[in-house]
């Protein structure tokens, strides 16, 4: 394959990731805003918004003292503004929220994996960014500190700082301060969420060059539930502290360090942290991935400003972004439907190099050699294998060891045997996508029928029990069961389809 080629196929696998990951962002953005105007038709409760970043910092009442950081860049915006400067910009947000009016909720329906839903800020972000900046301009009128819980100080010598490091962070503290004042001076909605994140940051980095160590806020504060010994897991503190070295020495290699490169030491610091405590015996390791590099802790605004509209206009557009949710959810059902035979992950890998290759005027299936026309039978891995082994030019081959797999070899004995089962293991946890099942086959062949038989009886029980649940469920369960049993099938015969649904 030439490098051409292969540039293209890569373009064109990417290009489709991101119109899915667009596509099912719809959905879930028309429930945000079904929640919100929900949330704010009632009339029973005050309005329970979270802002993301503001629990980084002491709510209003406290007695710890202001953050000199704070202190600084508040003096600096009142010599800038005036005394009443930032008063008047907190009016403007409020008036903006009270003007706030949600669109319709005509999202086009897909019409198939190609096609591209138009970006939007919606009701529900404008709201959420309102609030975050309104917020942002009383943590800068007050010099907020962080909470205790949410900023790691470690002690030790990994967390020591070199003069040169400590000068790179001044340089990248001195940046981000000026890139706070242009935000302030130019205020937009979208802007809030970012300056509670920089006003943390730049706190924590105040503290890093008061006492010459790395301090960093906790990026991973949202714990997941499989946790790990030190002694069971071995290579996966090996990695946390591998990744912390790595995005340290961006401090001092010459190259201009920016708020990609601090996230990224943030982020990578947070878990070497916890790696050493696990080692210490003092807390279990938690695996987790973090979902992004802005730190996100929620928290209760001081002050919910309601938008200026009645109670059934609430009610009626809550209940039309939800509707809208419902059909957009129902179309995406039918674009991604899985069927074992007909569209599952080979098929569709064999379809999306066909049309990526059709664009290349012949020279793409010259260069893998051939064609692969989906058929039923590549749901049997080791039949699509081998039709890619006859059919295209193979020049190596190698294998990408799933998740659960990575996980597994990482295990003793008792803690291996633990993951044979859903019921005990620690990484998978039962969801709707899943049939019901007792045992894992991917990894024990030769008990493999015996575990077979064990999950195709589950799967006869539970469409048993959907069979008299259908007139409740809309035969969900009676699906979910046949689909079970029919997957457990090949499982008495040797052969693995299950691998489990992991989130």
């Amino acid at each position: 394959m030439t490098p051409d080629v292969y540039a293209s196929l890569h373009e064109s696998f990417e290009n489709r990731l991101q119109r899915q990951n667009a596509q099912f962002k719809v959905p879930e953005a028309l429930r945000r805003d079904g929640e919100i105007l929900a949330m704010l038709a009632s009339t029973d409760t005050p309005p329970r918004l979270q802002v993301k970043g503001l629990g980084l910092f002491e709510p209003a009442g406290t007695d710890r003292p202001e953050d000199p950081t704070l202190a600084g860049l508040r003096t600096r915006a009142l010599a800038r503004y005036g005394t009443e400067g930032l008063r008047t910009r907190m009016t403007s947000v409020r008036q903006a929220i009270l003007a706030l009016r949600p669109g319709p909720p005509d999202d086009p329906l897909p019409i198939d994996a190609r096609s591209s839903p138009p970006w939007r800020y919606r009701f529900a972000d404008r709201y959420h960014d309102l609030h975050a900046l309104l917020e942002a301009y009383r943590l800068l009128e007050r010099a907020a500190p962080l909470r205790r819980e949410a900023c790691h100080v470690p002690g030790g010598r990994e967390f020591a700082l070199k003069p040169g490091e400590i000068e790179t962070l001044r340089t990248f503290a001195g940046k981000l301060e000026e890139s706070v004042a242009e935000a302030l001076d130019q205020p937009r909605p979208d802007q809030g969420p970012g300056l509670l994140a920089a006003f943390a940051r730049l706190e924590a980095l105040g503290k890093t060059l008061r006492y010459g160590r790395l301090v960093f806020l906790d990026t991973l504060n949202e714990r997941e539930t499989a946790q790990l010994s030190w002694g069971s897991a071995p290579p996966v503190f090996t990695a946390a502290d591998a990744d912390f070295r790595l995005a340290r020495r961006e401090l001092t290699s010459g190259r201009q360090f920016d708020e990609i490169g601090y996230s990224l030491l943030e982020n990578a610091a947070n878990r070497r942290l916890e790696a050493r405590k696990a080692l210490a015996g003092k807390a279990p390791f938690h695996l987790r991935t973090p979902a992004g590099l802005m730190p996100s802790r929620p928290g209760s605004p001081t002050e919910t400003v309601r938008p200026a509209l009645g109670v059934e206009e609430l009610r009626d557009a809550a209940a039309a972004f939800l509707a809208a949710e419902s059909a957009q959810r129902e179309r995406l059902e039918q674009i991604y439907r899985y069927h074992l035979v007909e569209r599952n992950c080979v098929t569709e890998l064999f379809r999306t190099l066909n049309e990526s290759l059709a664009g290349m005027n012949g020279s793409g299936a010259e260069a893998l050699g051939g064609r692969i026309e989906p058929a039923p039978v590549d749901a049997i891995p080791f039949v699509s294998a081998r039709r890619v082994e006859r059919q295209y030019r193979v020049m190596e081959s190698f294998e990408l060891a799933s998740r659960r797999r990575l996980f597994l070899e990482t295990l003793d004995s008792e803690s291996y045997l633990a993951e044979l089962s859903p019921l005990s293991s620690a990484i998978y946890h039962t969801n709707d996508e899943d049939s019901l099942f007792l045992f894992f086959t991917d990894t024990a062949a030769w008990p493999r029928p015996l575990f077979g038989a064990a999950n195709l009886a589950v799967g006869t029980a539970e469409a048993l029990a959907g069979l008299l649940a259908s007139p409740f469920d809309a035969g969900r369960s009676l699906h979910h069961g046949l689909r079970g049993m029919l997957v457990s099938l090949p499982e008495l015969a040797f052969f693995n389809i299950r691998k489990g649904t992991f989130r």
